[in-house]
C-alpha cells in the first residue's frame, strides 16, 4: 500500500517527493526514508543477513573439516 506523497531531504540538501518506504536521491543515489526510524531497521536487517551468511559458512566448513578431511587425512 503506497504511502502519502510527502517532501523528503537528502543528506546533500536535494529534497523531493516520495511515497515508499525507501526512495533514493537523483542527485547523490543515496537512501532517503519516509520515516526517520526506518533507516535502523535496514541496518539491523542487513547485519543479520551478514550474521547468517557467516554462520552458514562456519558451519559448512566444520562439517567439511570434521566430516571429510580429518578421515581422509588419517588414511
Amino acid at each position: 500500500m503506497p504511502l502519502k506523497p510527502k517532501p523528503v531531504t537528502c543528506a546533500c540538501g536535494h529534497t523531493f517527493t516520495s511515497s515508499r518506504d525507501r526512495s533514493w536521491c537523483e542527485r547523490c543515489a543515496n537512501a532517503v526514508y519516509y520515516h526517520a526510524k526506518d533507516k535502523n531497521k535496514y541496518k539491523l536487517n542487513n547485519m543479520y543477513i551478514t550474521g547468517v551468511i557467516v554462520a552458514v559458512i562456519t558451519f559448512l566448513t566444520y562439517v567439511f573439516m570434521e566430516l571429510i578431511a580429518t578421515p581422509l587425512l588419517s588414511l
